[in-house]
């Protein structure tokens, strides 16, 4: 688990990761790696780290930089990465093969089951190991079907922007004309845009983060009326209904997998 706070004097300080990891933000911030694009790494979306790359991080939320991450051992990246072509760029053929992949609300979910489980202590080591290397499975397994953004160019960065505004305050409404001209495109150009590179719209995006965003409240048994209108929800049925739908299960059930 993973905490740095903006006015830190590390959180912008450009580092090499230690590991090869899959990180699981928790709050948006940007990130770039070495002779990357930078991208908004927020919690509908999964980063590798690799060991030795260097990386760099800006801001988007007050709440900074909060994450989990795994960390793999080399013989197990070796095999989890083996199913793909290497580049032909020069890079370490341990080297994850994407910056950053969309993930689920479900794979969100069942890895905050995990860091949970380890956090409340007394986990069999195997069932975490096992799940753990299901995780990483499951994420990987999406890089080939995904239709994978272009990293770079004009509407790559106005689409990020974007995203970074939403997930600043994703309980927020914002318009679609005000994202439009943050990101200096035309509405059309932009729900096409968005669209296309991401394989959801801005209302879905926003909708799941906020649902992301309510889990650990509602672990943490906040009443779920207080939990629904704190995550721009008219109501608890409205926000038990789209929490099911997102998780496969209420908002009541998740608090008793999780106690």
């Amino acid at each position: 688990m993973f905490a740095c706070s903006p006015d830190n004097p590390s959180f912008h300080a450009a580092a090499a990761s230690t590991s090869h990891c899959l990180v699981f933000s928790r709050t948006p911030v940007w990130i770039r790696h070495e002779r990357g694009a930078r991208y908004v790494a927020d919690p509908t979306v999964a980063t590798f780290h690799n060991r030795g790359r260097v990386y760099q991080r800006w801001r988007i939320a007050a709440a900074g930089d909060r994450c989990d991450w795994i960390a793999y051992a080399d013989d197990l990246v070796a095999d989890a990465v083996g199913r793909f072509p290497r580049a032909g760029d020069g890079r370490d053929p341990l080297w994850f093969p994407a910056e950053f992949i969309l993930v689920s609300s479900r794979v969100y979910a069942r890895q905050r089951r995990l860091f949970d489980r380890l956090h409340a202590g007394g986990a069999p080591s195997l069932a975490v190991e096992e799940e753990a290397v299901l995780l990483l499975d499951r994420v990987l397994s999406t890089v080939c079907p995904q239709r994978q953004a272009s990293r770079g160019g004009r509407d790559f960065d106005a689409v990020q922007r974007v995203r970074a505004a939403i997930a600043a305050a994703p309980a927020a409404p914002q318009s679609l004309r005000s994202l439009a001209r943050h990101a200096e495109m035309t509405p059309f150009h932009l729900c096409r845009a968005f669209s296309r590179m991401f394989g959801e719209t801005m209302t879905a995006y926003r909708l799941r983060l906020r649902l992301q965003g309510s889990l650990e409240r509602v672990r943490a048994g906040e009443p779920l009326v207080d939990v629904a209108l704190a995550q721009g929800f008219s109501s608890h049925s409205h926000f038990s209904a789209a929490f099911r739908a997102a998780f496969g299960m209420t908002p009541t059930a998740w608090r008793a997998r999780t106690a």
